[in-house]
């Protein structure tokens, strides 16, 4: 989100008519039309983009690991006497 200060880039986006109008009423609806509120609509759907992103490779990583097995150094024995004494 921009605050006051920061460096900012910018970058030209073209748009058909529709994905333009659905945009400027999201802003409308979130931001009331302030100014910058465009730039705060694109600006939180990146940001839900990164957050679904790390989720995304969390959850891969995980299912790596149970894939690959994790030792937890559990000794399988044959007979329960095995265990007892």
């Amino acid at each position: 989100m921009y605050i006051d200060g920061d460096d900012m880039g910018n970058v030209l986006v073209s748009l058909d008519d529709d994905d333009e109008a659905f945009l400027r009423r999201l802003a409308q609806e979130r931001y009331h039309s302030k100014k910058g509120s465009i730039s705060s609509v694109v600006s939180d759907a990146l940001d839900e983009m990164k957050k679904k992103g790390k989720k995304e490779r969390a959850i891969a990583n995980l299912i790596r690991t149970m894939e690959k097995g994790y030792k937890l150094g559990f000794r399988g024995y044959k007979k329960r006497s095995e265990i007892y004494d």
